[in-house]
């Protein structure tokens, strides 16, 4: 794992990344990405992210998620600590909960899915 420091609003901001052979994990608080080559044409509809996924390896200290509830986009999902701090997770959009993939207590790596969303 590699990190890059990044000021945003004047605060400083640490970013975990971890390359893969098909692509890198970007992960910042709150959240991660995955980028790999683009594959998709112009035309292809545009893509709903279902999942949130841990955005560093941490440990799972409460979920709010419950399979079947409607959340709204910013709602707090997971939290999750990691490097003595905690980060709350949230909902991209609105949406209702699916499933949730992981368990208070346990531990997660980058790119761990942790709750699923309906589309």
């Amino acid at each position: 794992m590699s990190w890059i420091s990044l000021k945003i609003d004047g605060h400083p901001v640490r970013v975990a990344l971890i390359r893969t052979a098909d692509g890198v994990w970007v992960g910042w608080p709150g959240r991660s990405k995955f980028f790999g080559p683009e594959r998709a044409s112009k035309s292809a509809p545009e893509v709903v992210e279902r999942e949130l996924r841990a955005p560093m390896t941490g440990k799972v200290v409460e979920i709010l998620a419950t399979p079947g509830a409607k959340v709204k986009a910013g709602a707090v999902l997971v939290v999750l600590e990691a490097m003595k701090m905690e980060y709350r997770l949230t909902s991209g959009r609105d949406a209702t909960i699916e499933s949730v993939a992981c368990m208070e207590g346990e531990r997660v790596d980058l790119g761990q899915v942790l709750v699923r969303l309906s589309p």
